[in-house]
């Protein structure tokens, strides 16, 4: 692992978060592979899955578009990275604003991301899991 690789695999990581809060999807394109594995199974229940990129994308825009802002601080990024696949383990935590009309106006989730990147012309998100250790606030911003 080089120095140069470890500030690629640690900016992307972070520019994650960055893109989403910022609602930047063009930004987002560039940093996702073309299909991605995602696992919130441990906040939302269900399955794992394989999504195509855009479907991704539009997912988040039609969920966060609805909010009044988000912020996701993901520090503490720890990559191993062996030839051209980086896995990543990161803190999250995420809080969610909305003015809903019953109760208050935040929900915030707390945990780790794992994720995986792929290098070829740069280093994209492959997979992200999410495993939440904590939730506060009001879900229904989420769901109203």
């Amino acid at each position: 692992m080089t120095i140069e690789d470890r500030y690629q695999v640690e900016t992307a990581v972070s520019r994650l978060g960055r893109l989403v809060d910022d609602r930047d999807w063009d930004g987002l394109t560039g940093l996702l592979a073309e299909t991605v594995e995602v696992d919130y199974t441990s906040l939302w229940g269900g399955e794992p899955e394989k999504v195509a990129r855009e479907v991704l994308i539009g997912r988040w825009r039609d969920l966060l578009t609805k909010l009044d802002a988000t912020q996701h601080v993901i520090t503490n990024v720890l990559p191993e990275i062996t030839g051209d696949t980086a896995t990543v383990t990161a803190n999250v935590v995420a809080v969610h604003r909305r003015t809903v009309s019953t109760g208050g106006p935040l929900w915030t989730v707390g945990g780790t991301y794992h994720i995986r990147l792929g290098r070829g012309d740069a280093w994209r998100i492959e997979s992200i899991t999410l495993r939440a250790a904590w939730t506060d606030g009001n879900l229904a911003i989420m769901t109203q």
